[in-house]
């Protein structure tokens, strides 16, 4: 299987990422027009298995390029999970020449993949800073 990095979406491509989000149950319902919005304002890492010419993994982060930065969406397709490729995902990111001096890179998770990202040094935190959030109803 010969996998390519890349750093921008065809139009197939953004409609397999809409089909790789289905299958996550914390994206499932992103619609396609939003996704194409979000794509416009995010720094991108895709992977294609070149063989079946298709989407395989994502990853997508905010970032000012200095400060900060937050991780979202690390997603593998489920049959292509297990071989390395949301590895290759984190590691194309975190040293991607302009990310890899970022003062501070966030990322949520769920707890069962605490582990999988302290390989990066990704800890869980425990700031005097509290988490806020806004939610816009739709």
């Amino acid at each position: 299987m010969g996998i390519k990095i890349i750093e921008a979406l065809t139009e197939s491509q953004i409609l397999e990422l809409a089909e790789l989000y289905k299958q996550e149950g914390w994206t499932k319902d992103r619609k396609l027009a939003d996704i194409k919005s979000m794509l416009t304002h995010s720094k991108i890492i895709g992977l294609i298995d070149e063989e079946a010419n298709k989407l395989v993994g994502f990853t997508r982060i905010l970032t000012d390029y200095i400060y900060r930065a937050t991780i979202f969406d690390v997603i593998v397709l489920k049959e292509y999970q297990g071989q390395g490729l949301g590895r290759l995902l984190m590691e194309t990111l975190v040293n991607h020449p302009l990310l890899k001096n970022i003062e501070r890179v966030d990322l949520y998770t769920s707890e069962n993949m605490i582990e999988f990202y302290n390989k990066w040094d990704f800890n869980v935190v425990s700031e005097s800073t509290k988490f806020l959030r806004k939610t816009n109803q739709q």
